[in-house]
């Protein structure tokens, strides 16, 4: 039974119950919900929308939070007016996105809200379009039903750690064996580059004094960049990286580590490359800051592959032909079942390429059986020091990700 027919037959009941026991004062009892019954025939549900959103940014890293402002106009009718937006998985809301606002009669209503979102993981989400819907009090009438805006897309990208440049300065200094420099842009070669403008720190040998005079501003010669070394970072992306939950799993972590550590290599000034293991991409060695962008492009779509499961071993042999690799750095989670696949990649990265290994080992699991845990780790300290090389392991649930990025900067500045 709906209410228009539960108000009707509440109306009509002590009229019958007068009649049939004689008493009339029982009619007086179907005043309230015919007064009910016919203020909702004669008023008209909310409408007469309008609504304005407006969110701060569109694109911000995992972890970090985006305002979502909205407005809401109702000019006619009286009743419920309930506004939402639907946000999808990937996004945390903080506040409330969805509410319910009264229309008094013969009153505008005009309110304005905010509420917060955070991505938990990587990747393009949304937020739907605004609904609004306006009932009358007793829901008798049709509502008004209104969709506003467009889909609005959020890029998440993963989260980047940044370190201080006396860190990166170390790596520097480590491998020319010279004190330490005032300037983050890395030993120069004599190479000539191009005539920019003066920045504060510039050497004053580097000053094109005739260009300066000829322009009337202060301008400098750049140079191009000796890069110090060759780092090539390999990137399990496979689906053996799922494990975890949606915000601290291997896949999240591993790509939030390699793009810190790529940021902080490339500001160090060593040439550095990336694979993804999984996703078959191969961006070759390069320097400089601005070539960061490349790598955030490519990371950003990255895993867990659906793709016949690529192989560590094979990734190495697919980037064979990059020359002059000083230091691998392999960023996986290492499972008892792919014991063999990592000694198979210890082999061929020293055949390939004869370089120092670092292996930075993605725990997500957080706290597991103990006795389980601890056969675990004596497996895998047994299988790293038979293959000899640097391992750094990382439980996402106990470390953060500028520690463990400080500690692997620490063991390529050594490898140097």
């Amino acid at each position: 039974m709906n209410r228009a027919k539960f108000l009707v037959f509440t109306m009509m009941t002590p009229f019958a119950m007068a009649l049939f026991t004689g008493v009339l004062g029982l009619a007086y009892a179907s005043i309230i919900p015919a007064s009910i019954l016919f203020y909702s025939l004669l008023s008209e549900p909310p409408s007469g929308f309008k609504v304005e959103r407006a969110i701060d940014t569109k694109k911000l890293a995992v972890g970090k939070s985006a305002t979502v402002r909205t407005k809401l106009i109702v000019e006619r009718g009286a009743g419920l007016v309930f506004i939402d937006d639907i946000i999808s998985p990937g996004l945390e809301v903080q506040g409330d996105n969805r509410r319910v606002f009264i229309k008094y009669p013969g009153k505008v209503l005009e309110v304005e809200y905010t509420y917060k979102i955070m991505p938990k993981k990587k990747g393009i989400h949304s937020i739907s379009p605004v609904e609004v819907i306006g009932k009358d009090f007793w829901g008798i009438q049709e509502i008004n039903y209104r969709i506003f805006g467009d889909k609005i897309p959020i890029e998440a990208r993963p989260w980047i750690g940044k370190i201080r440049m006396s860190t990166i300065r170390r790596i520097q200094t480590r491998k020319h064996r010279l004190p330490v420099i005032k300037s983050s842009s890395g030993v120069s070669s004599r190479e000539f580059k191009e005539i920019r403008e003066y920045r504060p720190g510039d050497q004053v040998k580097d000053i094109n004094w005739k260009a300066s005079a000829r322009l009337g501003t202060l301008l400098s010669n750049e140079y191009e960049h000796e890069a110090i070394g060759t780092v090539m970072v390999y990137v399990d992306t496979t689906t053996s990286m799922g494990a975890g939950d949606i915000t601290k799993g291997a896949l999240e972590s591993a790509l939030s580590l390699s793009l810190s550590l790529i940021n902080a290599l490339l500001r160090a000034n060593l040439r550095v490359g990336l694979y993804l293991v999984g996703a078959g991409k191969l961006i070759s060695p390069r320097t400089g800051i601005q070539a960061f962008s490349s790598f955030m492009k490519s990371v950003l779509s990255a895993g867990p592959s659906l793709r016949d499961r690529e192989s560590l071993n094979l990734a190495i042999e697919r980037s064979k032909h990059i020359p002059n690799v000083n230091i691998a750095v392999v960023i996986t989670n290492l499972l008892p079942y792919r014991e063999h696949e990592l000694r198979e990649t210890v082999r061929q990265i020293r055949r390939t390429f004869g370089c120092r290994i670092i292996v930075v080992d993605i725990n997500p699991y957080g706290s597991m059986d103990k006795s389980y845990g601890a056969l675990a780790t004596l497996q895998k300290a047994k299988l790293l020091e038979d293959l000899g090389i640097q391992h750094i392991e990382w439980n996402t649930s106990k470390e953060d990700l500028l520690r463990t990025l400080k500690k692997t900067l620490r063991g390529i500045s050594y490898a140097v």
